[in-house]
């Protein structure tokens, strides 16, 4: 970007490189550092660009390739500025505009949030806005960075790190999530082992607690298998109990099942080049949505893009345009079989059915089933048994 700025502050020329000398010409400019970009090939030579201050440089290079160089285009600031010196009004509006933009730079004018994912977005955007990070906002007034950093911290549950970067009128907040570690019972404090999900107990090592089920038992999920009350009395005593930490390996039988509709066809999108763009601007935090056509197609698909204006060494200006992109499409179904659909099925399904499961799990067995629900669709049921390791520690209080 800031080649580009200094490349039109300078001001710059498109030049056509005529004979058959053009490719020896390019070689000596680079090798007495003359500075040409964007070559291309023509049918007769060589269109390149070239800075307005290295132009003179070319005349002779061109005696000695025997070549012509002629100027095809200018551009630049000054160029501009000599095309546009009678419209005074115009240069009068551009540089009004220029100023505006330049001041919006001193305030905040869109807060970007990032790396949030299982924490409250709710709560991050309200911490921020009391520690003053807000659409409107005048950057002087804004806080310490490090106070802004501890406000989120503290306020807000999982966050392991966040920093506020001040890119011209918009603030990047930036968020780390801690990774919530699974929750560990201290050794010395009294718990329950429970059933984590449903299941037919096939074998149980007890190493401490008293067992609740047996063998061959069915359990649902929260039942207590291994129970931290141990009895400590005998047979005509006064009921009597010890707390401890129960720790037991508890295997069962379990079952997942998972049902979905798949189609009997293989579906392909094919570009028509038919585009429909809905744009709206957004200036100092308000967004303005201009007027469009009703999108119309059958099919489309849609994608959205922003575009901000950066001033140089300022940054985001508060000034953007977002469009939204429909673009129609051609969908073409190719048939495939059901034996095809049940096994793309099958890899969904195991797919959903892998999330569920406890570590260490074993499967046994599976069954897949399928319903014709209609001529494109059919219904795919998976059902898979595992032995599965499922005790679970569940905090024990003492009465």
């Amino acid at each position: 970007m800031f080649k580009k700025f200094f490349k039109f502050l300078y001001g710059y020329v498109i030049i056509e490189i005529c004979g058959k000398g053009a490719e020896r010409f390019l070689n000596i400019c680079l090798r007495r550092g003359i500075r040409i970009w964007d070559t291309v090939p023509m049918s007769d030579g060589i269109g390149a660009s070239v800075l307005r201050q290295d132009f003179i440089l070319l005349r002779d290079v061109a005696k000695k390739c025997h070549v012509r160089v002629r100027i095809k285009e200018k551009h630049g600031l000054l160029h501009m500025l000599r095309l546009y010196r009678n419209r005074r009004v115009l240069l009068v509006t551009l540089a009004v505009c220029a100023v505006l933009c330049i001041v919006s730079t001193r305030f905040i004018w869109l807060v970007e949030i990032n790396g949030v994912e299982n924490s409250d977005i709710a709560g991050i955007t309200e911490t921020l806005d009391k520690m003053g990070v807000r659409n409107g906002a005048l950057k002087s007034r804004l806080p310490d960075g490090m106070d802004i950093k501890r406000a989120i911290i503290s306020e807000n549950d999982h966050i392991a790190w966040a920093w506020v970067y001040i890119e011209g009128a918009k603030a990047r907040v930036e968020i780390y999530e801690q990774t919530i570690p699974p929750i560990v019972i201290d050794k010395d404090a009294p718990c329950d082992i429970i059933a984590a999900r449903d299941g037919s107990i096939k074998r149980m090592v007890v190493k401490n607690g008293a067992e609740a089920v047996s063998v061959g038992d069915a359990v649902n999920a929260g039942d207590v298998i291994v129970s931290g009350k141990v009895p400590a009395y005998k047979e005509g005593q006064d009921e009597e109990y010890i707390y401890v930490h129960s720790m037991a390996e508890i295997d069962a039988y379990t079952s997942h099942k998972h049902t979905g509709e798949y189609k009997l066809y293989y579906e392909s999108r094919t570009p028509t080049g038919k585009r429909r763009k809905h744009r709206s601007i957004e200036i100092f935090g308000k967004v303005y949505t201009l007027p469009a056509r009703d999108v119309s197609y059958e099919d489309y698909d849609v994608s959205e893009k922003r575009s901000e204006l950066n001033i140089p060494f300022f940054g985001y200006s508060g000034i953007a345009v977002d469009t939204v992109s429909y673009n129609e499409v051609t969908v073409n179904k190719e048939p495939i079989s059901i034996e095809t659909a049940v096994e793309f099925a099958k890899n969904d399904l195991e797919e959903k059915i892998s999330k569920e499961l406890r570590t260490g799990s074993r499967l046994q067995n599976e069954n897949i089933e399928y319903v014709k629900k209609d001529n494109e669709t059919i219904s795919v049921t998976l059902e898979m048994n595992f032995i599965e390791n499922i005790a679970a520690e569940q905090p024990l209080a003492e009465n």
